[in-house]
C-alpha cells in the first residue's frame, strides 16, 4: 500500500498538532515495513529529528507546492491520502482521511482573527469532513462534535486517541531541578503548575482565583503559569492584580522539554482547568512526569484523566480550590495520584495509535474484516 501524508504540520514549532504529525509519523515508520509512505511538505524539513524521517527505507519526503500537492499524489499513485490536520489536499485510488483535532472554535465562539471570521472556516471545514472517505478523531468527544455539528455519520468516524510522548518522564535528580525552578524564577520551596498561557479556552483565570483563595498556597508556593502571554496573557496579569498573588505568581513564557518536564515531575499538582479540549496532551504529559493532577471535567479531559486526576467543574473557582486544599492535607491522596496517573500514561502509546489508523487505511483499501495480502 503506498500512503501520502501531508506533514505541513511539521514546518511549525511543533507544538500541538506538530507534535502529533511528528510522533505518528514516527510511529508508522517504525512498524515493519510492508508499505510505502510518501510524505508530502511544501518546504524542506528542519531539524534533525524530522529530516530522520527520510532516512526510513520505506518512506519518500516529498517537496510539493499545497496547491499542487493533489496533483503530486495523483502522480505518484498513492492508495491513501491522509491529510493530518484539518485539511484534505489530495485524494487516493481508495479515497482520503482527514483528522479533526477538536471543534473548540465552534463549540466555544470567541473573537475570530481569521479575515473573514470563524463562519468560513466552519463551513469549509464541514466540506471537508464530509467529502473525505474517512474522518479520524482524536477523542471520543471529538467524534461526537464531528458527527453534530458537521452531520458526518457516525460510522464514518473511528477515534484514534494520541499517544504519550517518550520524553515525559518522570525526574528526580534535585540538582537539576532546582537549577530548572532557578531558570523560570521559582523561589519558593512548593509550586503549583498550569500550562496554555493566556489563551482564554484555558480558563487560568479560575486557577489564580483559587490559587488566592488557599492561605497556605499564597504564602508558601508558587503558582506557575507556562506559554505565551503576549497575546491574551492581560487578563492572567489583571486576575493577578485583583488577587493580590504578586509574590507568589511566576510566568516563564514557553519552556523547552526538557525543562517542562523537570517542572511537571516537581510540582505538588498540575492543574489545568480548561473549558475545551479536543485530547489534552497537557494532562498526559503531567500523568506520565509523575505529577498529581487536578483538571477539568470538560470536553475530551475525563477521557484522558480516567481515575487518575480529580476532576472539577472548570467555571467553579472554589471548587478547584476545595480540591487543592484536599491535595494539601493528604500527602498519601497526592502519591496516589501520581501512581495512578503514571499507570494511567502508559495506556496511551504512539505505536498503538499507528496501528490503529493504520488498521483504518487496511480496512479502506481491502474492505471491513479483510487483511492485507
Amino acid at each position: 500500500m503506498r500512503i501520502g501524508l501531508d506533514v505541513s504540520p511539521l514546518l511549525g514549532t511543533r507544538a500541538g498538532v506538530g507534535t502529533y504529525v511528528e510522533q505518528l509519523v514516527k510511529a508508522l515508520l517504525s512498524l515493519p515495513p510492508e508499505h510505502v509512505y510518501c510524505l508530502y511538505t511544501p518546504r524542506p524539513l528542519l531539524g534533525d529529528d524530522v529530516a530522520a524521517l527520510g532516512k526510513y527505507p520505506h518512506a519518500r519526503i516529498i517537496r510539493c507546492p499545497v496547491l499542487l500537492m493533489g496533483w503530486r499524489a495523483w502522480w505518484d499513485r498513492v492508495d491513501i491520502f491522509h491529510g493530518m490536520n484539518y485539511k484534505l489536499r489530495g485524494w487516493g485510488r481508495y479515497g482520503g482521511v482527514v483528522t479533526i483535532h477538536d471543534l473548540a472554535l465552534d463549540r466555544i465562539p470567541q473573537r475570530s482573527r481569521k479575515l473573514l471570521g470563524q463562519r468560513r472556516s466552519f463551513l469549509r471545514g464541514r466540506r471537508t469532513a464530509l467529502h473525505a472517505t474517512h474522518v479520524i478523531a482524536v477523542s471520543q468527544h471529538t467524534a461526537t462534535d464531528v458527527a453534530e455539528l458537521y452531520g458526518v455519520p457516525r460510522e464514518r468516524i473511528t477515534v484514534v486517541r494520541n499517544g504519550a510522548r517518550a520524553d515525559f518522564y518522570p525526574i528526580s535528580d534535585k540538582a537539576l531541578i532546582e537549577a530548572v525552578k532557578s531558570r523560570c524564577g521559582i523561589h519558593r520551596a512548593g509550586f503549583l503548575l498550569s500550562t496554555g498561557g493566556g489563551h482564554p479556552r484555558k480558563n487560568l483565570t479560575r486557577v489564580i482565583e483559587a490559587f488566592s483563595r488557599v492561605p497556605e498556597l499564597r504564602e508558601n508556593f508558587n503558582l506557575v503559569i507556562v506559554g505565551e502571554m503576549q497575546r491574551d496573557g492581560q487578563a492572567l496579569y489583571d486576575a493577578v492584580e485583583r488577587a493580590g498573588i504578586h509574590a507568589a505568581a511566576v510566568f516563564p513564557g514557553h519552556v523547552p522539554v526538557e525543562d517542562l518536564r523537570a517542572l511537571y515531575s516537581s510540582c505538588h499538582a498540575f492543574v489545568f482547568p480548561s473549558l475545551y479540549e479536543g485530547f489534552g496532551m497537557p494532562v498526559l504529559e503531567a500523568m506520565a512526569c509523575g505529577a498529581p493532577v487536578v483538571c477539568s471535567n470538560a470536553a475530551a479531559l475525563p477521557e484522558v484523566a480516567g481515575d487518575a486526576a480529580i476532576l472539577v467543574e472548570p467555571t467553579d473557582a472554589e471548587g478547584i480550590a476545595s480540591a487543592l486544599r484536599t491535595l494539601l492535607a493528604d500527602p498519601s491522596l497526592s502519591q496516589e495520584l501520581r501512581r495512578r496517573g503514571r499507570e494511567r500514561a502508559k495506556a496511551f502509546s504512539w505505536e498503538r495509535s499507528a496501528r490503529e489508523l493504520l488498521n483504518v487505511y487496511q480496512r479502506l483499501m481491502w474492505g471491513d474484516g479483510e487483511k492485507a495480502p
